[in-house]
């Protein structure tokens, strides 16, 4: 039996060499059982090392969490509780950023921007002309971007990202890591003394992945005095102990720089390669500011500018014609443009113009110009030269000529109309989403509104030419020698009315439609 015993432990011996043999054989030629043995070891070493460290957080013997660790985060917790009740994630990129650049910007900066706002620009509009306020803002605006130096917008941006790095530490989920530590915590409230018990590592390793990620990204030199007075501003009321976070961030900062709390992730979860992957938050918000707050300002001399000219279409309106409800087209008009909802934008664009152009031809040219202008002076005015007679003459008829087309366009374009037909058979092929079903509508929209303009825009230039005319002859019926027409009390008995007072009438009902159909023209100019 001994002889046996021997042989038997001789040949497990030479088993066991020989298996060591193969092994080191095969590792040399392909690296089999390396990393392997690399991985048990660095384990081995890290276990070692967590054994032995200073704060007690991990038990490597069992993989056990214990309950230094667990105080470690409550402390953490209590200091900055308020913070998460009182200031919310979504909240750091409205309001707080507004905070952070007004405490950074100076004297000058505040007053720039105030000097922006609109109730400042309206103020000025009243008293000055758009062109010279909209100059004057452009300055003001070119100022405030220029006062933003290199160093002034590093420091802002610097602030807002250790700010909105902190919100984010303050929002990691503390409650529901140290509830899994000691079930009996509540979410927010510290009259309860926490008992700490051991627990699996397996149960919180990914908290502490997750801890790591934001506590890492939190700024080694912050300025937190700064951090909490931009809170305290925000907020109206100080959210934050300071001196209580001085002594966190001590503690914070060299529970960190150990790098326990990476070994315990490593450890527990057999991956002692693993590092956490920190990323810096650098948070760029000067560049974003200033092209919003020009946006604000352009917003706001556009609305002004409309406004003025809806003002000013009005007035115009009720000059002309006593009223502002005032509908005479149609078929070319804002109410058809729905069936045009489709194209992105084409639609009949001129309908305003052609409605108070066709207006007046139809109430007031037609009878009152024709009565006084053609009737009387032109047929019978002694007319001291040809010249005026036959160009305020060509005129009269020019604007003749365009209320026949007006007309005839407007009723085209309905549905028994030639052309409202073309448009309707145009829409019928638009498909939805496809752009090149939309050219035919397109090229046809743009004849229609290349006509109308083209009418509008000559009658007018006859109404101006009118309109000039009228205004001399008004004059030379009070020259005691006349220079154009020879027979105005001839004239004027032809009527009930004073002559020269209908004259007048006419000749300010022209000069204020010609400047209402200059503002849809873009010119705003009077004749």
């Amino acid at each position: 039996m001994p002889e046996r015993e021997n042989d038997a432990k001789q040949t497990s011996g030479q088993d066991s060499d020989d298996g060591n043999l193969i092994e080191r054989i095969l590792s040399i030629f392909f690296g089999v059982g390396d990393s392997d043995r690399q991985k048990k070891r660095v384990l081995k070493t890290l276990g070692k090392n967590l054994s032995k460290d200073k704060y007690k957080f991990y038990k490597p013997r069992g993989k056990e969490i214990q309950p230094p660790f667990g105080r470690f985060l409550y402390e953490i917790y209590k200091s900055i509780s308020a913070v998460r009740k009182l200031v919310q994630t979504s909240e750091t990129g409205g309001a707080l950023k507004m905070v952070v650049i007004d405490s950074l910007m100076d004297e000058r900066q505040h007053e720039i921007r105030d000097n922006l706002d609109e109730r400042v620009i309206r103020e000025q509009v009243r008293t000055s002309d758009m062109k010279t306020v909209a100059d004057q803002v452009k300055d003001r605006m070119i100022d405030l971007v220029g006062s933003f130096d290199a160093n002034k917008v590093k420091r802002v941006n610097t602030l807002y990202s250790d700010l909105r790095t902190f919100v984010d530490f303050c929002h990691f989920d503390y409650y529901f890591t140290l509830k899994k530590i000691d079930s009996a915590i509540s979410e927010d409230s510290f009259t309860y003394k926490p008992k700490f018990e051991p627990i699996d590592a397996e149960y919180v390793v990914d908290d502490i992945r997750d801890f790591l990620d934001v506590a890492g990204a939190l700024p080694l030199e912050a300025d937190w005095d700064a951090v909490f007075d931009v809170l305290a501003v925000y907020r109206n009321v100080e959210v934050v102990d300071r001196d209580q976070w001085r002594k966190i961030w001590k503690m914070l900062r060299a529970v960190l720089d150990s790098g326990v709390l990476e070994q315990i992730v490593q450890h527990a979860a057999d991956d002692p390669y693993w590092t956490a992957k920190v990323q810096a938050r650098n948070y760029r918000i000067v560049e974003p500011y200033l092209t919003e707050v020009k946006s604000e300002v352009e917003s706001t001399l556009q609305k002004i500018s409309s406004e003025r000219r809806n003002n000013k279409i009005e007035q115009l309106v009720k000059q002309v014609f006593g009223t502002t409800v005032v509908a005479r087209t149609k078929n070319y008009t804002d109410k058809a443009n729905a069936q045009f909802q489709r194209l992105d934008g084409a639609e009949y664009l001129h309908t305003e113009a052609m409605n108070y152009l066709k207006a007046y031809l139809l109430d007031f040219f037609k009878k009152d110009v024709r009565e006084i202008v053609q009737d009387l002076l032109i047929v019978r005015g002694k007319w001291v030269t040809n010249v005026q007679s036959t160009q305020i003459s060509d005129a009269y008829h020019g604007v003749l000529g365009v209320s026949e087309q007006i007309i005839k366009l407007d009723e085209d374009l309905g549905a028994e109309g030639e052309l409202g037909q073309k448009v309707r058979r145009a829409l019928g092929r638009v498909v939805d989403r496809d752009r090149s079903s939309q050219k035919l509508i397109r090229e046809l929209l743009d004849q229609i509104n290349g006509k109308v303009l083209r009418l509008v825009n000559e009658a007018a230039q006859n109404l101006i030419i009118i309109g000039k005319n009228l205004k001399l002859l008004i004059e030379d019926i009070d020259r005691k020698e006349h220079q154009i027409i020879t027979n105005w009390k001839e004239l004027d008995s032809e009527i009930e009315d004073s002559l020269k007072e209908r004259m007048s009438v006419m000749y300010k009902q022209l000069y204020y439609l010609v400047q209402l159909l200059q503002v849809y023209a873009g010119k705003g100019g009077g004749g």
